[in-house]
């Protein structure tokens, strides 16, 4: 008797379940993606994706996302809104923050990225008094991108901040990747974002702390994390300095050759090139012909590509293998 009426309830799910019609959920309680190949004009084209978001995640509840940020060290107190565009954030009453400058970076691991004058310890009290404060603040902003054209060889990263105006300064240098595309990576970088915190700084830091008035960025390429304190989030500069030295390894292991130099389109040929900042200002035509005047390219088996996102609406393709390297300097 057990046993018929055991077989009697399966069947009756299992129709159930065939019946149930899911096209009757609304498709914004769904997480999805999709994208879809934008062609250029010479042939080529590039992945275009639409971020699709959960009726939580817009409202900025997400268990998911509330569980990876705890992951991180970050415990969210009310709310964590998600991968939010330029416009979303612009409507919030957010502004793009004037730039800041003399902003001192810290690099541990990495002698070559910056002033090598801090211990794992001090990077270790920081990080915990920046995840401390960012597990007080009523609402998050986290934001996902990486350095790196190419999804083929990029380095994944996801920004974690108390401001919006940190979000919207983070959006113009980081390219745009699929929905969710850094849960499925295996060594994405985290930038923690303070912009309140200056006090607590001088006594972790020390000397190291010199001209930490304005703001702080300090980056651990061992833990593949970057801290940017008080006013380092409108330093673009400082920013970029930062990830090429966490995305070189990244990079690296994934077969790519991370470089310093700029990629020049002249007619067919792609080429890789160095020049100092001040010959690049005073060469006009040069700078037209640059697919981005930030320094950081990465050399893969596939092509090239360039490290940061400009404000060109239009990503460029992945270029092909620089066919030349071209050396300017200046006797002055």
């Amino acid at each position: 008797m057990r046993r018929a009426l055991a077989k009697q309830l399966t069947r009756t799910t299992r129709a159930h379940s065939r019946a149930t019609d899911f096209s009757a959920f609304p498709s914004s309680s769904l997480s999805h993606q999709n994208a879809h190949l934008v062609p250029y004009a010479d042939g080529g084209c590039f992945v275009k994706a639409y971020q699709c978001h959960t009726d939580r995640e817009a409202d900025g509840s997400s268990y998911g996302l509330n569980w990876a940020l705890a992951c991180r060290g970050v415990i969210v107190k009310d709310k964590a809104f998600y991968n939010m565009t330029s416009l979303e954030l612009k409507k919030r009453g957010t502004i793009e923050a004037e730039q800041w400058s003399g902003v001192p970076l810290h690099v541990r691991g990495n002698v070559a990225g910056g002033t090598p004058n801090i211990s794992r310890a001090q990077f270790s009290k920081l990080l915990d008094l920046v995840s401390t404060h960012l597990s007080s603040v009523q609402n998050l902003y986290v934001q996902d991108g990486a350095v790196g054209s190419s999804p083929q060889c990029d380095a994944k990263v996801r920004v974690i901040a108390d401001s919006p105006s940190a979000i919207l300064s983070l959006n113009n240098i980081l390219w745009k990747r699929p929905y969710r595309a850094i849960s499925h990576d295996s060594c994405p970088l985290t930038v923690y974002v303070a912009s309140s915190i200056n006090t607590n700084v001088k006594e972790i830091l020390g000397k190291a702390s010199g001209q930490a008035s304005v703001g702080l960025a300090m980056a651990d390429i061992e833990r593949s994390s970057l801290i940017l304190c008080g006013k380092a989030f409108a330093s673009s500069g400082v920013i970029k300095d930062a990830l090429c030295a966490l995305a070189a390894p990244v990079l690296s292991a994934r077969a790519g050759i991370p470089l310093s130099g700029r990629l020049l389109v002249l007619h067919d040929s792609v080429n890789l090139f160095f020049a100092p900042e001040e010959i690049i200002k005073s060469l006009g035509g040069i700078q037209e012909n640059l697919i981005s005047n930030d320094t950081g390219t990465v050399i893969f088996s596939d092509g090239s590509a360039p490290f940061f996102a400009s404000k060109c609406s239009i990503p460029p393709r992945i270029l092909k293998k620089p066919a030349s390297v071209i050396l300017v300097s200046s006797d002055s």
